[in-house]
């Protein structure tokens, strides 16, 4: 039996979410992609946050390596849409990084072992507030770049 993969949009995802995917996607895909990240994150918001931000999802991925439920699925970087894994995976930092504490640990729950719940949480909302800033950060610099000059 041959089982087709299904893939869900990511028009809904807001550009943090996206970001989230980008950087699984990655990191599966060995260290010239991590490269390729690594130097995005530093131009669009320096040296220490891009280090900050990418400590917090080695923490996080080491945490779901060790004690997820199960082997995510993680698409290639050049694939259009997204595996159901990584939207949960990008909600639930989301989630996490904007204080939503009941939705995130009912996606960690989803994700992880109940030891791993609390350790997982601290290290997604660490990993999403640089990326969650950035997008601020951009939608600021759009609109000033809009506004009518005086």
């Amino acid at each position: 039996m041959h089982h087709a993969r299904i893939l869900l949009s990511d028009t809904d995802l807001r550009g943090p979410e996206k970001r989230v995917v980008a950087i699984l996607r990655a990191w599966q895909h060995g260290p010239d992609a991590q490269a390729d990240i690594w130097d995005d994150l530093c131009r669009s918001m320096g040296d220490p946050r891009a280090r900050a931000c990418l400590q917090a999802f080695e923490q996080m991925q080491s945490l779901l390596d060790r004690h997820g439920w199960q082997a995510l699925t993680i698409l290639s970087p050049e694939t259009k849409g997204i595996s159901s894994d990584e939207a949960s995976v990008a909600r639930f930092v989301m989630s996490a990084t904007e204080q939503d504490r009941d939705t995130a640990l009912a996606e960690a729950g989803f994700l992880v072992s109940p030891a791993a719940l609390l350790p997982l949480l601290c290290a997604a909302s660490r990993f999403g507030l640089p990326l969650l800033c950035e997008d601020c950060r951009e939608r600021v610099r759009a609109a000033v770049r809009q506004a009518p000059s005086q």
